[in-house]
C-alpha cells in the first residue's frame, strides 16, 4: 500500500472532497493511488464516500454503528461475488471449521462499536455478563503478546464457541474475518496445531494458501472506512485489537463511545500493533482466484 504524505490545509493526506457547484452534492476521491490494483482504489474511494455521506448528516454513535454494519454487509457481498468465480470446491472454509480463529484480530473502532451494540441488543443481562467475563479473560491472557505469539491453539478468539467451532458474532464479525478464505482446511489445521509447521508459517509464510482477492477487497473497504471517518470527520480510526477494544467497552466508563465520537482517544490501550512485529507469515499469503 502506497500513498502521498503531504497534508492539505485541513490535514487530509489521502482524500479530497469535491462539491458540485450546481447541486451542492459532495463526492470523495483519492488524491493518489493507495493500492497496486485499480479496483481496490475504486472500492476504497467508494467506502470513504459512503462514510462521509453517512456521517455528514450526523456524527452520532448510531450513525457510526450503521456505517460499520453497512461496511460489513458490503464486504460480504463483494467477497461472495469474487468467490463465485472460483472453481467448484476450491473454497475450503465451512461452518464448523475454525482453524483461523486462534490469532489476534484487528478491528476499527467503528466495527468494535457495532459488535458491542449487537451484543447489547441481542443478549440478556446474564449472558452479556458472561461474554464480558470471557472477553476480559482473553484480554488478560494475551496482553503484551505479539501477533506471532498469539497465533496458537492456546489463544482462541473470545467469540469462538470451541465446542461447535462456530463464531458467536458471525453476523457482525470483523471485516478481516470476512476476507479470509482458505484453499486447504487441512493445511490450516496443520499450521495451527503442529508446532514446527506453525513456526515455519510465521517465519516464511509457507503453509498458508488463501484466495488473495477477498483479502485485498477487505483491505480496500477497511482503508476507505478508516480514511473517510478519520480524515473527513476527525475521529480516531487506528486499528484495535478485538479483545482489547471489547474489553474496554464492557469494563470501561459508559461514556467511552461518546468520548470517541467527540474526538477523543479512549481506545488507546487497545491499539493493535500486529503489523510491526515481524510475523511475516501472517501477512504474506498466497493463492489467487
Amino acid at each position: 500500500m502506497t500513498g502521498p504524505t503531504a497534508r492539505d490545509p485541513r490535514g487530509r493526506v489521502h482524500l479530497a472532497v469535491h462539491r458540485d457547484p450546481a447541486s451542492g452534492v459532495e463526492s470523495v476521491g483519492l488524491t493518489a493511488p493507495l493500492f497496486q490494483e485499480d479496483w481496490q482504489d475504486e472500492i476504497a474511494a467508494a467506502a470513504a464516500s459512503t462514510a462521509h455521506g453517512t456521517l455528514a448528516r450526523a456524527t452520532t454513535l448510531e450513525a457510526v454503528v450503521a456505517l460499520a454494519r453497512n461496511a460489513m454487509a458490503a464486504t460480504s457481498r463483494l467477497i461472495e461475488g469474487l468467490l463465485a468465480r472460483a472453481p467448484a470446491g476450491a473454497v475450503a472454509c465451512r461452518a464448523g471449521c475454525a482453524h483461523c480463529c486462534y490469532q489476534s484480530v484487528g478491528v476499527t473502532p467503528a466495527e468494535a462499536l457495532a459488535i458491542f451494540d449487537h451484543l447489547s441488543q441481542t443478549l440478556v443481562e446474564a449472558d452479556l455478563q458472561r461474554v464480558a467475563a470471557r472477553v476480559a479473560a482473553a484480554r488478560a491472557r494475551t496482553r503484551g503478546l505479539s501477533a506471532a505469539e498469539r497465533f496458537s491453539p492456546e489463544y482462541p478468539c473470545p467469540f469462538l464457541d470451541e465446542a461447535s467451532a462456530r463464531c458467536t458474532i458471525y453476523d457482525v464479525r470483523p471485516l478481516s474475518c470476512r476476507g479470509m478464505n482458505s484453499l486447504d482446511a487441512a493445511e490450516c489445521e496443520r499450521r495451527l496445531r503442529d508446532a514446527d509447521a506453525r513456526a515455519a508459517f510465521l517465519a516464511t509464510g509457507v503453509g498458508s494458501r488463501s484466495f488473495m482477492e477477498p483479502i485485498r477487497a477487505f483491505h480496500a473497504v477497511s482503508a476507505g472506512l478508516q480514511l473517510g471517518v478519520a480524515e473527513l470527520h476527525g475521529l480516531d480510526m487506528r486499528p484495535l485489537d478485538l479483545a482489547g477494544a471489547l474489553d474496554l467497552l464492557f469494563s470501561g466508563p459508559a461514556s467511552l463511545p461518546d468520548d470517541w465520537i467527540a474526538g477523543g482517544k479512549p481506545f488507546e490501550s487497545a491499539l493493535s500493533h500486529d503489523g510491526a512485529d515481524g510475523a511475516s507469515g501472517l501477512r504474506d499469503l498466497s493463492g489467487r482466484l
